[in-house]
């Protein structure tokens, strides 16, 4: 694949990138919200609960939006492409296990989402859910991400998902984007529901600097699995990596990974960081071009089985 191919690709991407980067947000945002119920119990501090409710509130329109593009994508892909749609569904198919923990992900995160005032005096059950959630959405994440890489291989039953050797860096690196990509969501949400849910200044100089300290730690734990990741390639694989433009692609990934976590990070060390919260904004965009390229390398994986 030359240049010119890899761009265009990456271009043609650039839209389902978005989608998919809003999904990552969706499948980390329990674990966001989770954290904030269990950080306001140990802590004592009701801004992590109101923190914890604003994820969770933008968690469940990130679901819903979530389940109406997988609908249509289902729909698409059942009538133009019934073969596909055959081997998908069939005993035994990769994508069973993961599509049973997002089940439970989609019933017990709406369910943590909307009930956060009605069971205010049942905080123990709602954490409870809330955890449910979060493991089932890392599960499903986890079993989802090497099931792709197996699609095109014939021989890629369920038993054998974390057989090859890329499975698992890339099971934890996405699960690892999904909780950045949710905190960094959270902050930019913040931002734009303000004047709606205005909380006070203290509030938001709180949970601002926090939700961009919790897209740091995840997205810092993304770039590590870049190196365990290129340690373990085959070597047809790496040969086809730095041999063609995918090197750059991936660099790509390294450096505006790099650029979002620095920017995360100025706003969360920041004493007054409504000021910056255009950073927030600019860290979403470049986060945008750091997954459509991911996703571009992902799919030439892919395309090497």
């Amino acid at each position: 694949m030359n240049s010119q191919e890899t761009l265009a690709l990456a271009a043609t991407l650039l839209a389902p990138a978005f989608f998919s980067l809003l999904g990552m947000g969706a499948f980390g945002s329990p674990v966001v919200a989770v954290l904030g119920e269990l950080a306001a119990k140990s802590k004592k501090r009701i801004f992590y609960d109101k923190f914890g409710q604003q994820a969770g509130a933008m968690g469940r329109l990130l679901l819903v939006l979530l389940i109406l593009v997988w609908g249509a994508s289902c729909a698409v892909v059942y009538f133009r492409f019934p073969q596909l749609a055959e081997r998908l569904i069939a005993p035994g198919a990769v994508f069973i296990e993961a599509a049973v923990a997002c089940a439970v992900f989609l019933l017990a995160g709406l369910i943590h989402f909307s009930t956060w005032k009605a069971m205010r005096q049942a905080k123990g059950a709602h954490i409870a859910l809330g955890l449910l959630a979060a493991v089932a959405s890392v599960t499903a994440l986890a079993l989802a991400v090497p099931a792709k890489l197996m699609l095109n291989r014939p021989d890629g039953a369920a038993d054998s998902l974390f057989g090859h050797p890329m499975a698992l860096p890339l099971a934890v690196m996405y699960a690892l984007l999904s909780v950045a990509c949710a905190a960094g969501l959270a902050a930019a949400y913040l931002v734009l529901r303000r004047n709606r849910d205005d909380f006070g200044r203290d509030y938001y100089n709180f949970s601002l600097p926090l939700a961009a300290r919790w897209a740091v730690i995840p997205m810092l734990g993304f770039l590590v699995c870049q190196g365990w990741l290129f340690a373990v390639l085959p070597e047809t694989f790496r040969t086809m990596t730095l041999g063609t433009p995918l090197c750059w692609v991936w660099l790509g990934v390294a450096v505006l990974g790099l650029v979002c976590a620095a920017l995360w990070l100025v706003v969360a060390r920041s004493k007054t960081p409504l000021r910056l919260k255009g950073l927030c904004f600019l860290a979403l965009a470049l986060l945008w071009i750091m997954h459509t390229l991911s996703v571009t390398l992902f799919v030439n994986f892919m395309s090497m089985l």
